[in-house]
């Protein structure tokens, strides 16, 4: 089997695919997300996950399937991560009482042949009515740095959400169904 190389430090992201694959080859990118508010969520996620893939497709020695992902949480406008605590609470009020969706862009390339493929998986996610004393206590976990929406469902921002719609392993950061059919049908790989 070929090498797969995760464009990714992202521990879920180690975790989620090493259930898979054994010896993943681990080669974060260091491609700068950034996210235009205005554009399509699709689009962006689609777009950052192909500039890590191909960022690490130049610097990575080893080749193989490299395996890249970006998320965004996306209501009324694109939610990256947030860069302090005051974003982290304003991402959260927003969200809160509200269905938001949650996008995330997979990239596959095979550095071998240069084949590649992109696309992306949708999830919706209803959040119950927060406090700001849930979303105070929250933020001091600090479990909302380098969250897309400033939240961890896999974490204790499992306590916002009422209802999920879609593939739960998309909110978390890496849709393992659509990346695993991607990897079958254009690669001929599984991950099982």
């Amino acid at each position: 089997m070929k090498n797969i190389i995760l464009a990714s430090k992202s521990p879920r992201r180690i975790e989620m695919l090493g259930k898979y694959v054994k010896n993943i080859i681990v080669c974060p990118s260091d491609t700068k997300e950034i996210v235009n508010e205005n554009d399509f969520p699709k689009i962006t996620v689609m777009k950052i996950a192909l500039a890590k893939a191909l960022a690490v497709g130049e610097k990575c020695s080893d080749k193989g399937i490299i395996i890249s992902a970006d998320t965004v949480v996306y209501l009324d406008r694109i939610m990256g991560k947030p860069q302090n605590y005051t974003e982290g609470y304003e991402m959260l009020k927003l969200l809160s009482g509200k269905i938001h969706s949650v996008f995330t862009g997979v990239c596959i390339i095979d550095s071998e042949n240069n084949k590649r493929i992109v696309d992306y998986e949708e999830t919706t996610v209803e959040f119950n009515e927060l406090t700001d004393d849930l979303i105070i206590k929250y933020l001091d976990t600090g479990e909302f740095k380098d969250k897309a929406g400033a939240y961890g469902i896999q974490g204790y921002g499992e306590l916002f959400v009422k209802a999920i719609h879609g593939c739960y392993n998309n909110v978390k950061g890496l849709p393992l169904t659509k990346l695993n059919n991607l990897l079958t049908k254009h690669f001929s790989l599984n991950l099982l």
